[in-house]
């Protein structure tokens, strides 16, 4: 079945016990290194992407949360012409603290939580700051960052917004048949 962003939650749904089962073979499975995992998925996932055209769904862009750190609402705001202050009233609704897996907020202090969703740079799906863009969209879906075996918790969540994670996944149980029963996963 060709994976939509219309569609993306419900094949997403239906594979939830699948991809927990597939979690928990990538975490107890010692075939692959946690370098060999990473280069695994990052394979799939270039190969996945040629495929898809992202400002076909934006799916992320309509859906998620997302904050910047202080030199990103510098970036944003010289992007857009505007003054920071400026920009800080018009598209910023609070500080949040430090995340603790967030290596940039470690680096630059506190975050800011950007108003509202859709993404207010979203324009007929497409970034209208996208040169200037905060890291935190820059990196998603996050398929090539290192441990992808800490992070299935995160991946898994993002099977419901992103096609292409939810198909790096599909793809990943074929690679991956170690819980592999009767042509389905199921939990060990």
């Amino acid at each position: 079945m060709n994976v939509t962003a219309k569609n993306v939650q419900a094949l997403a749904t239906r594979k939830h016990d699948e991809n927990h089962a597939l979690r928990r073979c990538v975490k107890e499975q010692d075939r692959l290194s946690e370098e060999e995992l990473d280069q695994l998925v990052s394979d799939i996932a270039r190969r996945v992407w040629v495929g898809f055209d992202c400002t076909t769904c934006a799916n992320c862009c309509k859906e998620l949360d997302r904050s910047v750190t202080g030199q990103e609402i510098q970036r944003l705001a010289d992007a857009l012409g505007l003054p920071e202050e400026d920009f800080r009233k018009r598209y910023l609704e609070g500080q949040v603290g430090p995340e603790e897996d967030d290596e940039e907020s470690d680096q630059q202090g506190a975050r800011w939580r950007m108003r509202g969703k859709p993404c207010p740079f979203l324009k007929d799906n497409k970034c209208i700051v996208y040169e200037a863009r905060p890291e935190q969209c820059r990196k998603y879906p996050y398929l090539h960052e290192p441990a992808f075996s800490s992070r299935t918790l995160g991946m898994i969540e993002r099977t419901f917004t992103c096609p292409i994670v939810y198909q790096v996944f599909e793809e990943l149980k074929e690679e991956l048949p170690l819980g592999r029963r009767h042509s389905e996963w199921e939990p060990w």
